[in-house]
């Protein structure tokens, strides 16, 4: 699977005040975003381009060869400030597995959602836990073919 991640885009409305504010936009970053990945080995942060040519920060894995993937990508942690609901936006790209010659069945074109409400961080570089377990599940997320 190859899944480029950025412009994580979160808004939040709450409901006192019907207030909107972006909790994260990585569009705007100009360093390294810090996120925790895994495994270790196969992710890349690098730089790239939007449709505007703008820079962004973005993570890639391409693991297809392995036959059993089990790829996770952690944000850094998320103060939500007391918002009630929180929007979140995903802008990703992904590779059509047709188009790698001789992939095993490990190759895919969706990936998960997940989401852990905490008051503090709860995984690092050195101590993250990677079970579905402590998560819970948003939706799969395909691209869009349109």
């Amino acid at each position: 699977m190859t899944v480029d991640l950025f412009a994580l885009l979160c808004v939040l409305l709450t409901a006192s005040s019907a207030m909107e504010e972006t909790l994260m936009d990585t569009r705007v970053a100009t360093a390294e975003l810090g996120w925790t990945a895994y495994p270790n080995s196969g992710w890349e942060e690098v730089s790239g381009y939007d449709e505007n040519l703008n820079t962004i920060r973005t993570y890639q894995v391409c693991n297809v060869f392995d036959s059993s993937q089990n790829n996770w990508l952690l944000t850094t942690f998320i103060d939500r400030r007391g918002a009630q609901r929180i929007y979140v936006e995903i802008r990703f790209t992904v590779r059509d597995c047709s188009s790698i010659p001789n992939v095993p069945g490990s190759c895919k074109e969706t990936f998960n959602l997940y989401y852990y409400e905490t008051d503090s961080v709860i995984a690092t570089k050195g101590s993250a836990f990677w079970m579905e377990a402590p998560y819970l599940k948003v939706d799969t997320i395909a691209a869009d073919e349109s």
